[in-house]
């Protein structure tokens, strides 16, 4: 039935695992159980080798232990566009805001952008400031962020130390929005980002969430921001599987590009990331079917 379902699994060759298998056992993670101390999933399907993806790099894990199950040309270097928003909020956060605190947007928030669903003078809270940067994709929140809190040249410079300090070695960043292409990284450190930042509990509870409506505390006004991420409703956020974090991004330069960390009903959580998809909607069924086949295809022991 799944073999229908994606329509196309082919058999693949995959490449050295060794490298990203490394760095997703090296880093913290969002279960609460040590990865050496658990175990890794295994083939419950050894003649299922992979799904066929339409981006150059993709990269699919098992959270908790750091499997690797999928990988296609994982350490590629590239544009990451708006994935580069979970490093933002993870800095954003370890700054300890007061998340009822007010912000005004600045014209210098708006730099670069050219649509936006707020304008210079609306004031909102900054819990509404994460939630639209990351289920909005609001690059002039990303901008109020850094302004607001370190200023912009020292929290782009937090960024990249953050990153650092996790042992990832491909992620650069030049702002804190993504709409720069010279922010970049490897499918397989999108993957331990994502697995990092799911581990924040504000981040793990806002990127699950659908449209939200944001109040400005300036006007009475609320402004309806629709979620970037398509698969919320999709069969993958029904039972027995749950999408518990994920960003999308997308330039001229980086073409479509996701990550999604997605858990089925024993708790497990699989990680899958694609960058540089020629197409908006082939991005998720891409996703969507290395996500599925990895449930499908691996089995975990309790």
């Amino acid at each position: 039935m799944i073999d229908f379902l994606l329509g196309n699994l082919i058999v693949l060759a995959l490449p050295d695992l060794h490298k990203p298998q490394t760095i997703l056992q090296s880093l913290p993670i969002s279960s609460d159980v040590p990865p050496d101390t658990v175990n890794a999933p295994h083939k419950k399907r050894p003649e299922s080798l992979g799904v066929k993806t339409a981006a150059p790099s993709a990269f699919v894990a098992d959270v908790r232990s750091g499997t690797v199950l999928f990988a296609k040309d994982p350490h590629r270097v590239m544009p990451i566009a708006s994935i580069t928003k979970l490093v933002t909020a993870m800095v954003f956060l370890e700054q300890k805001p007061d998340m009822t605190k007010t912000i005004v947007f600045l014209p210098v928030d708006f730099d670069g952008e050219s649509r936006s669903p707020f304008k210079p003078g609306d004031v909102i809270t900054y819990e509404d400031l994460l939630r639209s940067l990351l289920i909005g994709s609001v690059n002039a929140s990303a901008n109020a962020m850094a302004r607001s809190t370190l200023g912009m040249e020292k929290f782009v410079q937090a960024m990249n130390k953050k990153t650092k300090d996790l042992g990832l070695h491909t992620p650069s960043f030049v702002e804190p929005s993504g709409i720069n292409p010279e922010n970049k990284a490897s499918a397989a450190d999108v993957a331990a980002i994502l697995s990092i930042a799911s581990g924040y509990p504000d981040i793990r509870r806002v990127t699950s969430q659908g449209d939200i409506d944001v109040g400005l505390k300036n006007v009475k006004k609320i402004i309806h921001i629709p979620a970037t991420n398509l698969l919320l409703k999709t069969f993958l956020n029904k039972d027995p599987y749950k999408i518990i974090a994920a960003k999308t991004g997308s330039l001229p330069e980086a073409g479509y590009c996701m990550a999604q960390l997605t858990k089925n009903a024993q708790g497990n959580e699989i990680v899958a990331v694609e960058l540089g998809n020629d197409n908006h909607f082939s991005r998720y069924q891409d996703i969507k079917a290395m996500t599925a086949w990895a449930f499908e295809t691996y089995q975990w022991e309790n």
